[in-house]
């Protein structure tokens, strides 16, 4: 425990000189000294800046990093938007079968009128019962697949 605390001390007074001010001056001999103590109080001096911090090695590969994460972001929004667009359209199209499929059965189910189609010729044909109630049934297999 008391080894701990030495080391402790030991790295909290080498730490002290890393945060001080330091100074600059010229001695009575011409030489440059620089320290973390004042100077004498004859003497002229100035504080020294400290060192920029270090560059950051990692700042190229962290600046590619989140510039690909904001392509990822811009291309996820990108689908996100081609998707909903999709699902509006989609939307769009079986609101349109709805309402064309509950028409045509509405007329179908009209008793006393009669139901005809066209063939490939142009020859219309009057449908017969049972021609009608398979259209029914059809028309109603649409209703139910898009009228939701």
């Amino acid at each position: 425990m008391a080894a701990a605390l030495a080391i402790a001390i030991g790295l909290l007074f080498a730490a002290a000189p890393a945060g001080a001010t330091m100074y600059k001056w010229v001695d009575k001999n011409g030489r440059i000294v620089y320290s973390d103590q004042p100077p004498p109080a004859d003497v002229k001096s100035e504080i020294v800046k400290p060192p920029p911090p270090p560059v950051n090695p990692n700042a190229a590969k962290e600046f590619a990093d989140k510039e690909l994460e904001l392509k990822l972001r811009d291309k996820k929004r990108a689908e996100e938007a081609q998707a909903a667009d999709k699902t509006r359209v989609e939307t769009e199209r079986r609101r349109e079968i709805c309402v064309q499929a509950r028409g045509q059965l509405q007329a179908l189910q009209l008793a006393n009128q009669n139901y005809y189609r066209y063939t490939e010729n142009g020859e219309r044909i009057i449908l017969d019962d049972t021609a009608r109630r398979a259209a029914v049934d059809q028309q109603q297999q649409v209703v139910r697949e898009n009228c939701k």
